[in-house]
């Protein structure tokens, strides 16, 4: 099943009355937006537009979304989102991403060329048959174990990531990367989600989210409950896209990836097209994707987070966000 993605998404922010607490923010302490724009509110605006549920698998039969680049006339290109399912957590942020290019792109406020459209498409291998696997291009680095979004933020100029487990800065809108074990990289276990809040269940904190997941069950304690909570009362948790809690308990680390300058994604992608080529051409000459040789290796063996920290400026603390930029308008 497939959903197209809407050029006429609202830009209004609000998320339904519920027992969501969001973080303070100051207005000197948070990564500033290039142009005054609140990404976040877009984002969560998005993720309002989209279905619930789907289905959700990690396996071969996950569905990624179709990212389409159209001819419309007089020198213009349109992107097209489609949302794919059954989706697993880094199809679903990666779709939610699209759609926001998609929007900014189609409605003028930012300026993609034709290839770099085309270069956020999802594709699995190269024409030469060569499979494309985790670091190579757009969306085999969001997929990528450690901090794909982060990474990809990075390489594109588009945001900045950091520490917040305080959750003092930390605005629904983020990406967000959680770690439910210490590992990064080949023994990790985590979770890509678009982070909206958090809220009290029965006593325990519950850090909330947007993404796809399947419910199942999980030992706490002395017994078993849900591995993942309502994220409002009354609420459900659907396997797929949703929203969901989690008990902050569960959580051994949290990358946040906020997302300031949209304006610089062009330059981005023609930054990583440059990098590609210069490092020469593949079998029968075909021009290789991007690659993030760190994500690449992470594959198959295990990293820390304080190397992420180090390859992709994950900052950490919020207080050194003063010095990211103009504060927005």
């Amino acid at each position: 099943m497939r959903i197209a993605s809407s050029a006429l998404c609202r830009f209004g922010f609000g998320l339904a009355a519920s027992a969501l607490v969001f973080a303070s923010h100051s207005a000197h302490a948070e990564p500033r937006s290039c142009a005054g724009v609140d990404y976040n509110a877009m984002i969560v605006d998005i993720i309002h537009s989209l279905p619930t549920g789907g289905g959700y698998s990690i396996g071969s039969d996950f569905v990624a979304p179709t990212i389409q680049t159209h001819n419309i006339g007089g020198g213009r290109h349109e992107l097209r989102v489609y949302d794919g399912f059954p989706s697993h957590c880094t199809s679903a942020t990666y779709a939610l991403y699209s759609h926001l290019v998609a929007v900014l792109h189609n409605n003028g406020s930012i300026n993609l060329s034709a290839d770099n459209l085309r270069s956020l498409a999802v594709r699995r291998s190269l024409p030469d048959g060569s499979e494309l696997v985790d670091g190579q291009g757009p969306f085999w680095i969001f997929n990528a174990n450690g901090a794909g979004v982060a990474a990809f933020l990075k390489h594109t100029g588009t945001g900045q990531s950091f520490r917040d487990d305080q959750l003092a800065h930390a605005r629904p809108g983020d990406f967000l990367k959680l770690f439910w074990n210490e590992n990064v990289g080949a023994s990790e276990q985590g979770h890509q989600v678009v982070y909206l809040g958090h809220r009290s269940v029965d006593g325990r904190e519950m850090l909330c989210f947007w993404g796809s997941q399947r419910q199942n069950k999980k030992k706490r304690g002395k017994g078993t409950e849900a591995l993942y909570f309502p994220a409002s009362g009354g609420g459900k948790v659907v396997n797929g896209y949703g929203e969901a809690c989690r008990p902050r308990a569960d959580i051994k680390a949290m990358i946040f990836s906020r997302v300031t300058c949209m304006e610089n994604l062009a330059a981005g992608l023609d930054s990583m097209r440059a990098r590609a080529d210069a490092r020469g051409l593949g079998p029968m000459r075909m021009s290789r994707p991007f690659e993030d040789e760190f994500l690449v290796s992470l594959r198959r063996k295990s990293s820390d987070q304080a190397t992420l920290d180090r390859h992709y400026d994950i900052l950490p603390a919020p207080s050194e966000f003063a010095n990211l930029g103009p504060p927005a308008q």
